[in-house]
């Protein structure tokens, strides 16, 4: 699970996804489902492209939107942390891993955008 530290993005306002289809419906808790990995959100990808409305993918990419916001937020910060702490070894390791960790959830909500936008460019 991944959400953003308190203070951070506006604050979920869509909490569920609920996708119906022929046979059923997903619902996925938008901050705990996003972001995912890609064989995940191939999947997903398909299911929300095919079943939801474009209004429901425009409110969930601008909830997207907010988060990939927060996690490049925190990059930034990380990125100060590093740069006001280059002389401590120790100190510097903690937030380069801080800032990696972020930066790979940044990038994979990149391209959860980018999947739901029909490949455009989010």
């Amino acid at each position: 699970m991944s959400v953003l530290p308190e203070g951070l993005g506006r604050g979920c306002v869509m909490e569920r996804l609920r996708i119906e289809y022929g046979t059923g419906y997903m619902e996925l808790i938008v901050e705990a489902f996003f972001p995912c990995k890609m064989p995940a959100m191939r999947k997903a990808a398909r299911l929300i492209n095919s079943y939801c409305t474009d209004e429901t993918r425009a409110e969930l990419l601008s909830e997207l939107r907010g988060l990939a916001d927060g996690y490049k937020a925190l990059c930034d910060m990380y990125r100060q942390k590093m740069e006001e702490l280059s002389e401590e070894p120790a100190a510097y390791r903690h937030w380069r891993a801080q800032f990696n960790k972020t930066e790979t959830l940044h990038k994979r909500m990149e391209n959860n955008i980018r999947l739901i936008s029909g490949g455009k460019k989010g």
